[in-house]
């Protein structure tokens, strides 16, 4: 796998079922530059069991990028769609301007999701989900965001917002799967 720190948080629980996506998040909180405290910060949050939250990989600004719940787990993260999705939370605002992505930051995300893609034979395109009988069902495997899934009738969550750069996102995982990270 790509270059990461290991930090296992307890909140996860066995995976039943498929991965079909992987899910980007923004972790609406600030980044700070030249330090870790925010990741920490996040661990700690995603460790406290009251919190009944995690996610699989969060990145900062700097592309410092920490495991907290390994991919064949899962994270509890996106709700409806937690069975079938791995999920990055990305040190950023939903509502960040297009130039505020830090380029490091998306480059590291895209490592992971080369390294996903190979490893669980996901498609690099973005995916969609819709909702079917009052399930989130996965109808083109990818990538997708949070957002996503509430645009499906699930949750409220509008995070990464559309300033995210899913095309260089995206564009940055071919190469890195082709290429390696």
């Amino acid at each position: 796998p790509p270059a990461h720190e290991t930090h296992i948080v307890r909140n996860q629980s066995q995976r039943r079922g498929p991965i079909l996506a992987v899910a980007v998040h923004s972790t609406e909180s600030a980044d700070l530059p030249g330090t870790t405290d925010d990741l920490k910060a996040i661990r700690n949050w995603f460790d406290n069991p009251v919190s009944q939250a995690s996610s699989h990989i969060g990145i900062d600004g700097q592309g410092n990028t920490e495991l907290w719940v390994h991919s064949n787990r899962k994270a509890w993260t996106i709700g409806a769609a937690n069975s079938w999705t791995l999920n990055i939370e990305f040190v950023a605002r939903a509502a960040q301007a297009p130039d505020a992505w830090e380029e490091a930051q998306i480059k590291a995300g895209a490592r992971w999701l080369a390294y996903w893609a190979i490893k669980y034979g996901l498609p690099i395109q973005k995916a969609t989900c819709r909702n079917v009988n009052g399930l989130c069902v996965c109808t083109r495997k990818g990538v997708i965001r949070h957002s996503d899934v509430t645009a499906a009738g699930f949750g409220t969550h509008t995070d990464p917002g559309n300033s995210f750069p899913m095309d260089d996102f995206l564009r940055y995982m071919r190469y890195y799967k082709q290429n390696g990270w």
